[in-house]
């Protein structure tokens, strides 16, 4: 099975070094609606110029359009993505399943990928995303290989094999929203797990001093890239679009090499020299994480790049720094100082005689400026090695020609590039007078592809009798052969349709409940007093009239007798006719309206704001919706147990204890952990509790009528509070 290797592009520059490490496919975003906000993306025209560029060179280009979609921005959004259909980018990486459905329906021959951030964790989520159109699966980084391999699906698979872990699942993660107003759904991750937190067990403090406790290593596949190439993976994915074009060429460049030996039937070989490299670009340190069943994931010590081990600082005087290399570096690298974690460009680098020099090897000793006023030893680490600037593509075409040269025919020259043929007539010859044309002259004229993206491999010459052609007609043929390729290898794959999208929204009868998440049996004791439905996460709760929350993280979902909470695409899928919950990322009525399909009611994201709200429920006023009025959200769901890699426990009972568990940030903040023994997870709970409660009657206005609470470790008197609140502010007649 041939392998897709798919590489990240923020900006035009990366794009150059992708194409020139020998990317496949390539993946990118426009300034607005990506997942990474913040990476310096590309305009409507830009994103044209790469499209162009890339099909010239037969490189794929994905765009993401991978964040969720707000109501009022919804018709802007399809104007955007009908423009990028018109320019002919080859897919769409999209997240919002309102946005799926109506892309689908709209323009049928544009690819649909369905991101990570959906949450693409079990085999229920790919018969979700089967019924929508979408053409490839972008899988969740939790799941192992051997459950990628084992999925049915008419769906290609792709995974990431390289780069940046989050700790949460992807999609599920609103630390940046909940604390900073960033929403990770939306591009703008604050990157709280890369922040310092203590933890605190029985309000008793664990660790001595701040540790970044949620910070993953990166994701490196490379010395288990044989089980993937055997893998029925299509798509090889590397993180990265916020990284540095240099990080880009690397990267691609050593998977490339891998791929392309072990497809030509080369063994296998990863060599120190391509580790080192790639820890020299960017290094959190290195884990092959859940795809390959390993847990060993978290860097506790740094959440930055750490580098490539280079040398020793070895004698420090108040002028220089003698450093005793352990591997080569040039004039124009940049280091880091392990202690004081600070960096520098080595623009100037001296010999023992204090002579200025370009380089030194492994073993030798170098002199640098003590412009830092170090005052000790310490160790330092490459972290950006200066590579040649790459400013256009040096990648070449490979083409065949076949020219026909007969007296009083026009010439005649075909060119194939394998997949296109190109045919071009040109000027008659003339009976040669004095020198005729040679094969040597054609041969020179026609394979002068100078700066043009082509070389000739292959070139056959059919001339009958002595004929005399012009060498500027033969450089015109070659010249409007290839200009002709061009156009026709930069065409579009596949031509635009666009179909008018007919609504179908579907009238729900209403409910009025308030429905109340109970964690603990004081909490129910009490909420058995009220007309509310509880519900429960842990099956030892589980009453017969009570909603069990579905774990949002299952790899395959059960048909439940009880009534549940569908927490995920997942779960309604077999459990459809139930109530749905706020993490299904509802922020637009088309979402809504699919959601309808399989759930009576819809809790709508919280990540909506007020006006937002109006808009989805103006848009669609006969949907049954409920909102979260009280509780403190969870801000993550962890696969890797936050507390059994704190205490390094190897046969762990944590999560069974009865103690309680709390991260402190640096502003003295505290986030409740709370675990799930029968999922294995870990979830953090928000630090401060969304009240909404004073603003029930006004979402009442708006046509919302049912209400949730969450409750943590409030106690039978608080549980009695909030509820009493709620049912004063509910208008029984609405």
């Amino acid at each position: 099975m041939k392998h897709e290797l798919l590489v990240p592009v923020g900006n035009k520059e990366s794009l150059i070094y992708a194409i020139n490490n020998g990317a496949d496919a390539v993946y990118l975003a426009g300034k607005k609606y990506g997942a990474r906000a913040f990476a310096e993306n590309f305009t409507l025209e830009e994103i044209e110029e790469a499209t162009n560029l890339c099909h010239l060179y037969g490189v794929k280009i994905f765009i993401t359009v991978n964040t969720l979609i707000y109501e009022s921005e919804f018709s802007s959004c399809l104007e955007y993505i009908e423009s990028l259909h018109k320019i002919g980018v080859d897919a769409l990486i999209l997240q919002d399943i309102g946005l799926i459905e109506v892309v689908h329906s709209m323009f049928p021959n544009l690819e649909i990928h369905a991101s990570t951030q959906m949450h693409n964790h079990s085999k229920e989520n790919i018969k979700f995303l089967e019924t929508l159109g979408v053409k490839r699966v972008v899988f969740a980084r939790e799941l192992p290989l051997d459950f990628i391999n084992d999925l049915d699906t008419t769906m290609e698979k792709e995974a990431f094999i390289h780069g940046s872990l989050c700790i949460s699942y992807s999609g599920q993660c609103y630390f940046s929203k909940c604390i900073l107003n960033r929403s990770a759904n939306r591009g703008e991750c604050a990157g709280m797990c890369r922040l310092k937190y203590n933890l605190l067990e029985d309000d008793r403090l664990v660790n001595n001093s701040d540790k970044y406790l949620l910070s993953p290593k990166d994701l490196c596949s490379i010395e288990n890239f044989k089980e993937l190439m055997d893998s029925n993976i299509y798509s090889f994915k590397i993180e990265g679009r916020m990284k540095s074009p240099a990080y880009v060429g690397i990267v691609t460049k050593i998977y490339r090499k891998i791929i392309d030996d072990y497809e030509s039937g080369k063994e296998l070989q990863v060599s120190q020299s391509d580790l080192d490299e790639l820890k020299s670009i960017f290094y959190r340190g290195y884990t092959p994480s859940f795809l390959f069943n390993n847990e060993d994931i978290m860097n506790y010590e740094s959440s930055n790049h750490i580098g490539l081990y280079a040398g020793k600082i070895i004698k420090v005087t108040p002028k220089k720094l003698a450093i005793k290399l352990d591997i080569d570096l040039k004039q124009g690298d940049s280091i880091r100082i392990k202690n004081i974690n600070k960096g520098i460009t080595l623009n100037f680098i001296y010999d023992s005689k204090d002579n200025l020099i370009k380089s030194g090897t492994k073993g030798t000793i170098i002199y640098l400026d003590n412009f830092l006023n170090l005052t000790k030893e310490d160790e330092i680490y490459l972290t950006s090695p200066k590579l040649p600037l790459e400013t256009n593509i040096t990648k070449k075409i490979t083409v065949s020609m076949n020219i026909t040269a007969k007296l009083n025919e026009k010439i005649k020259l075909e060119v194939s590039d394998g997949i296109n043929n190109i045919t071009i007539y040109g000027a008659e010859p003339s009976e040669a007078i004095n020198q005729p044309i040679t094969k040597e002259n054609i041969e020179k004229s026609l394979t002068k592809t100078g700066t043009t993206p082509y070389k000739v491999s292959s070139l056959n010459i059919n001339i009958s009798g002595n004929l005399f052609i012009r060498n500027i007609d033969l450089n015109n043929l070659r010249r409007e052969a290839l200009e002709e390729l061009s156009l026709k290898r930069m065409k579009a794959s596949k031509e635009f349709i666009k179909n008018n999208y007919q609504e179908n929204l579907q009238n729900i009868s209403k409910t009025k409940e308030i429905y109340v998440l109970a964690r603990t049996k004081e909490q129910i004791t009490v909420l058995k007093k009220y007309p509310v439905k509880i519900i429960v996460d842990k099956l030892d709760l589980l009453e017969p009239t009570f909603i069990y929350k579905i774990p949002r993280n299952l790899l395959t979902y059960p048909k439940y007798n009880e009534k549940v909470l569908n927490t995920s695409y997942a779960s309604m899928i077999e459990n459809s006719g139930n109530i749905s919950d706020y993490f299904l990322n509802i922020t637009n009525h088309y979402a809504l309206n699919l959601a309808h399909k399989y759930n009576t009611m819809v809790t709508l994201s919280f990540e909506n704001d007020f006006n937002e709200l109006k808009n989805i429920m103006n848009n669609y006023p006969t949907s049954n919706t409920g909102l979260l009025v009280y509780g403190k959200i969870e801000l993550m769901m962890m696969k890797a147990c936050l507390l059994k890699n704190t205490f390094k426990a190897k046969n762990c009972h944590i999560c069974k204890d009865k103690k309680t568990y709390k991260l402190i940030d640096r502003n003295k903040e505290e986030y409740e952990i709370l675990t799930s023994p029968q999922n294995h997870t870990s979830y953090i709970l928000n630090c401060h509790t969304t009240n909404l409660i004073d603003k029930i009657p006004t979402y009442q206005e708006l046509g919302i009528t049912n209400f949730r609470v969450d409750l943590s470790s409030e106690t039978a008197e608080d549980t009695v509070n909030i509820i009493e609140q709620i049912i004063s502010k509910i208008n029984i007649n609405s």
